[in-house]
């Protein structure tokens, strides 16, 4: 199995790393909200994993690195596992991600609906959320985590919705995943602290 780790700021035995420590040090990246640069820098990095099984442990980093690892990996046909870093145990927990960009997802209309991720993280955006509440128990059930955002996201079946991020890794790659069964297109509003405002990241859009 080829094993990956997210980003250079923590260290760890791997067979390389998809970011260097410092976000601003991907090429072309000027500011926060520069997802093509970085996206393009992921699917470089993945190119010679194309059509092949990969782990994808989650050591730190942004959440735009993420999404863009999860969309360069698709473009390329690879299937990825995300393993997640439980600090107070000190090991990783394995979740098989199954999303795939939505065919025509990219031309689908987006609701004017605004939900959020998890509830009370969020800045400027107190709407319904995916997860009102994930209890500690709860942190690594990701089959539980996906059970949740399917019932929610099944309202919104064959459309485009907007989700405010600001909440746990494991949760929104759980939202992907039930999005994809419900065939939901997501769009991702990320928090830019520089502009102190959202900026989007629309997941069929490559």
């Amino acid at each position: 199995m080829n094993r990956l780790a997210l980003t250079e700021r923590r260290r760890m035995d791997c067979d390389g790393y998809l970011f260097p420590a410092d976000y601003y040090e991907i090429p072309d990246v000027e500011e926060f909200q520069d997802i093509e640069a970085v996206r393009n820098h992921a699917f470089e990095k993945l190119k010679s994993y194309e059509k092949e099984p990969v782990d994808l442990y989650l050591n730190g980093g942004l959440s735009v690195e993420v999404l863009v690892a999860i969309q360069a990996a698709a473009r390329l046909d690879i299937r990825l596992n995300m393993w997640h870093y439980d600090c107070e145990r000190e090991i990783y927990f394995c979740q098989p991600l199954c999303w795939k960009p939505i065919p025509g997802g990219n031309e689908k209309e987006t609701t004017e609906e605004e939900i959020v991720l998890c509830q009370g993280r969020h800045w400027g955006a107190e709407k319904k959320s995916v997860f009102p509440e994930i209890p500690a128990e709860k942190l690594f059930d990701f089959q539980w985590q996906e059970k949740k955002a399917r019932e929610f996201l099944k309202v919104w079946r064959n459309q485009k919705i907007r989700i405010y991020l600001s909440g746990l890794t494991s949760a929104f790659v759980s939202v992907l995943n039930a999005a994809s069964q419900e065939n939901v297109s997501i769009v991702w509003l990320h928090y830019d602290y520089d502009t102190e405002d959202y900026f989007p990241q629309d997941m069929d859009k490559f």
